[in-house]
């Protein structure tokens, strides 16, 4: 049911599907030229070996369990470009982020804030240029959720995404003409942003999902940052303060979200896009394996 069900979603993704049920047994001699390999974390190591031999394949690894343990390859191999969590061995990825991703690595554009949500949603938007407004974006994300009738951790939760998702985008990506960081040496600093280098945020929700999106207009955000600091977290047991404290930012991310999604025009834009579903309690939220989605290489 599962890979019948993921082929018909990477089939409206514009892809021929060929499904293997053993691939342990698939002879990669005669596998061609794949655009793309979707496969049970399980086998990992298989999906690596493939990657090596097949420089113009792309792969998503999808697992019932915490992605901990992937996010290594993930830093390591850039081409495999999703790391997809589902609640159990018995349910698929969720097809809307599936479909994303398959449209993505066929060369389209990424998908729009809204189509996250169902048609309808409600939310807000600022753009934000110094900390008296980051602050107050932060309390509206709070207060928005509560709103919703979400449980006060979530909020609070959510409000501590949008602060380090705002503090990465005014402080870490802002750069002069000469490309040298401006802000990050001092995450303190009283600054004002001109109003072209404003960090953008939108929040919404269906009632359903809420999603959560920061953007800049610098595009300086690397694979090595979000993967790397999230290895470098896991293994110390710490947030990562490294690259101007741009890892506290990523492991938040990783920590208060069911999906990500990273969207980088290498110097023209960097757009993180965190989803949160409202149906689940934080103790199954915590146990949810998580998505990941970075179709850039380093």
């Amino acid at each position: 049911m599962v890979n019948r069900r993921m082929a018909r979603v990477l089939g409206c993704a514009g892809f021929e599907v060929r499904q293997e049920e053993e691939p342990e047994k698939l002879d990669l001699a005669t596998l061609g030229t794949p655009a793309l390999v979707v496969a049970d974390a399980f086998d990992a190591d298989l999906i690596m070996k493939l990657l090596r031999t097949q420089p113009g394949t792309k792969a998503i690894l999808y697992s019932g369990e915490p992605l901990d343990r992937l996010l290594a390859k993930a830093l390591e191999e850039p081409r495999l470009v999703a790391l997809m969590g589902r609640p159990s061995f018995e349910v698929p990825p969720r097809e809307d982020d599936l479909l994303h991703i398959g449209r993505r690595v066929l060369g389209g554009q990424s998908a729009p804030f809204e189509s996250h949500l169902a048609w309808g949603a409600q939310g807000f938007a600022f753009g934000l240029t110094d900390a008296n407004e980051r602050d107050s974006a932060v309390r509206e994300t709070i207060a928005f959720t509560a709103r919703l009738g979400a449980p006060k951790r979530v909020g609070e939760m959510l409000g501590e995404l949008v602060h380090e998702l705002l503090m990465n985008a005014m402080y870490d990506a802002p750069v002069d003409d000469r490309g040298q960081p401006l802000f990050a040496h001092d995450r303190k600093a009283e600054i004002r942003l001109v109003a072209e280098d404003a960090a953008e945020l939108r929040v919404a929700s269906d009632g359903v999902r809420i999603a959560v999106e920061v953007a800049d207009r610098f595009g300086r955000l690397e694979r090595k940052h979000v993967f790397g600091g999230l290895v470098r977290a896991l293994k110390s047991g710490q947030m990562d303060t490294a690259g101007g404290g741009a890892g506290l930012g990523m492991m938040v991310a990783y920590r208060s979200t069911t999906a990500l999604f990273y969207d980088v025009e290498r110097g023209r834009r960097t757009r993180v896009t965190g989803l949160f579903d409202l149906d689940l309690n934080l103790r199954e939220f915590r146990q949810l394996p998580k998505t990941i989605h970075f179709p850039e290489g380093p």
